[in-house]
């Protein structure tokens, strides 16, 4: 306890920020292991606690695009944030003004938020892209994950279900108008090995 009453209240703060979501953190990744999939794109179409977070979290879609589709605002995002940023911001605290300790929590939160979900886009395209070929998906009906531009003018995103996976697949258009978020759309052709072609369909109002 004299430890803990050695401590200013802005380390306290941290210390008991950073070691909640570390521990949260953990758990996470145990039942990622040895408890599913964490991520919703194996067999059956499961679609994990996180993926139904992150699909009423309006922040992790459209507006996120220009980082090349990364998830950076889903609950491991968070986590990751508040854990490293947290400890950043604790180790940093005896050392430097609180404020500029905070400072740096943030910009390594920011960090370790960017990083592991581009680790985890990888792991999941090195998945996808070794069991999934994408000639199956043509006819298949989707929905429009991140905008996709018209006339081919840039490349976008959709979620669809094939082969018995539900899966996040790049997408390009033909159409005269973008597709956007929300939107569904079905799979007419293939631009590349990963790339589909997609279309607005009739299920639009």
């Amino acid at each position: 306890m004299q430890w803990w009453e050695a401590l200013t209240s802005f380390q306290q703060v941290m210390f008991v920020l950073a070691t909640a979501a570390t521990v949260v953190m953990i758990i996470f990744l145990v039942l990622m292991l040895f408890g599913g999939d964490g991520e919703g794109f194996e067999a059956d179409g499961d679609i994990s606690l996180d993926d139904q977070l992150d699909d009423i979290d309006p922040l992790n879609d459209e507006p996120l695009s220009g980082f090349s589709g990364l998830r950076i605002l889903t609950v491991r995002g968070v986590l990751a944030f508040l854990s490293v940023g947290a400890w950043t911001a604790y180790g940093f605290a005896g050392i430097v003004h609180p404020l500029l300790a905070g400072l740096f929590g943030v910009i390594a939160g920011i960090i370790a938020s960017y990083l592991l979900a581009y680790a985890f886009r990888a792991s999941m395209k090195l998945e996808s892209e070794g069991n999934l070929s994408y000639i199956n998906a043509v006819g298949k009906n989707g929905t429009v994950y991140i905008r996709v531009p018209a006339k081919r003018q840039g490349m976008g995103k959709v979620t669809l279900t094939f082969q018995e996976r539900f899966v996040e697949v790049d997408a390009m258009t033909d159409d005269d108008s973008d597709l956007t978020t929300g939107m569904s759309i079905t799979v007419i052709s293939m631009e590349n090995e990963t790339t589909v072609i997609v279309t607005k369909n009739n299920n639009n109002k």
